[in-house]
């Protein structure tokens, strides 16, 4: 479907083996609830790799950049629970980005997500992005077995990642991000074969390296107003009763 706001957070990532029992529990028992219970923020997901470089993928939906910006957000992100301190340690291959949404259309929510991360070429990603919104994103959804098609581009200036640079990771930025949801792995794959070939995206201004992975949907949650969400804070992690 489409995209509930005008901002993202996409994040990129592995996880240590020492810490994936951990990882597992925490992020949707804590992590999420806990992003979601924050202003602004819409709906989370998280994804495994069906054929990806880095394993994971989290997607947060936000109203507005804004969101990103303020100083509740901050906040949160300076002073992390003492699980999530527990568990930053173990991310592995950290990439980061707060974007603006520039093109999100989609009736329903896919099963299985490809991304796209590209660099524009020298200083043309303004161009980039206006030629992917207008000549390539509207055909996507058209497609068989495609649920969603969305272009977001990251805003450099917000403070999220140097904040996760002192937590003990380090983290990369992606530049220009295409997301394609849909029902089936390997029509969603085939959609980026062709529609967004490599050879094409050169054309309109990437850079020749495109890094593309193919993803499930792991889980996600979605705010509903007047509901609040369980947020539990163990001392030392959460383990099963």
């Amino acid at each position: 479907m489409a995209l509930a706001g005008q901002g993202t957070v996409i994040v990129w990532n592995d996880i240590a083996p020492e810490g994936r029992d951990a990882f597992f529990e925490w992020h949707p028992r804590q992590h999420m609830p806990e992003r979601l219970n924050l202003p602004g923020f819409l709906r989370g997901r998280r994804c495994i790799a069906v054929d990806a470089s880095i394993e994971f993928l989290t997607l947060y939906e936000v109203a507005d950049l804004g969101v990103l910006d303020s100083e509740i957000y901050r906040t949160r992100l300076a002073h992390p629970t003492s699980w999530s301190l527990a568990v930053m340690p173990h991310f592995r291959n950290n990439v980061r980005g707060g974007c603006r949404v520039r093109y999100t259309e989609g009736p329903v929510m896919g099963g299985f997500v490809l991304t796209l991360r590209l660099t524009a070429k020298d200083t043309g990603r303004e161009r980039l992005v206006e030629r992917l919104a207008t000549e390539v994103m509207p055909s996507i959804v058209p497609t068989a077995r495609a649920t969603g098609a969305h272009l977001c581009v990251n805003d450099q200036a917000l403070s999220g990642g140097q904040v996760g640079a002192r937590q003990g990771r380090f983290i990369t930025q992606p530049d220009v991000v295409i997301l394609v949801e849909g029902s089936v792995a390997t029509e969603v794959r085939r959609i980026g074969d062709t529609m967004l070939a490599d050879a094409r995206l050169v054309a309109l201004g990437a850079e020749s390296v495109v890094r593309r992975d193919l993803y499930q949907l792991e889980y996600s949650l979605q705010k509903i107003e007047g509901v609040a969400l369980p947020l539990p804070s163990p001392a030392d992690g959460w383990t099963p009763g």
